[in-house]
């Protein structure tokens, strides 16, 4: 995080003093002011999320109890969504000696699944998102400044499980008709085998 910090202090307030001067100049244009403010404050906390979560792995390659166990193979870039964008950063796969295992240690510390791309704050407004509108639009909401598609939305959403309660059916109040409230769309949609086939009295 130092170093993030560091780098802050010495480009990102001249870059924050750009905005503010450019602002001042025309002060009528406060979106662009907000933009700008809002685009340099989004980069620094990137880059504090990427130097921790390098520190993290770094901590590992220079573990002894690592060391006794697992053995490195090489280094990959990994690509992650979180809420405020994406994070790319630097982690180790390490061999276990004595299974020959292949595991990024990393990842088992952060609970991530293999191949994942979301992080928890992401998905949280990905779902949010998607229960409100389509999947596309929560594919735009996932974060600040990036999207994923409607597909990844979908993928998401149908691999949740979600735990069934167990229902007396036999129980269950039974009823000659049942009567749905719905608009002119839903009900326009509505058919026995084909579209169209409904014959309206």
């Amino acid at each position: 995080m130092i170093k993030s910090i560091q780098y802050f202090e010495e480009f990102g307030i001249i870059n924050l003093e750009k905005v503010v001067e450019k602002f001042l100049q025309n002060p009528k244009d406060i979106a662009s002011f907000v933009y700008g403010i809002q685009d340099n404050v989004i980069k620094l906390g990137l880059d504090i999320i990427k130097e921790t979560l390098e520190n993290c792995d770094e901590t590992l390659r220079n573990s002894g109890k690592r060391k006794q166990n697992w053995q490195i193979v090489k280094r990959d870039e990994k690509k992650l969504i979180t809420s405020l964008g994406t994070v790319c950063f630097e982690k180790t796969l390490f061999k276990n000696k004595a299974t020959g295992e292949r595991a990024y240690l990393l990842d088992r510390i952060l609970g991530f699944e293999e191949h994942e791309r979301l992080t928890e704050d992401a998905e949280a407004k990905l779902l949010e998102e998607a229960v409100e509108t389509t999947y596309q639009k929560a594919g735009q909401a996932i974060s600040i400044s990036d999207t994923v598609s409607k597909q990844t939305v979908k993928n998401k959403i149908h691999s949740l499980e979600f735990q069934n309660e167990y229902r007396d059916l036999e129980n269950k109040k039974k009823v000659k008709y049942l009567y749905i409230d719905a608009d002119e769309d839903h009900v326009s949609l509505q058919y026995h085998e084909k579209k169209g086939d409904h014959v309206k009295k």
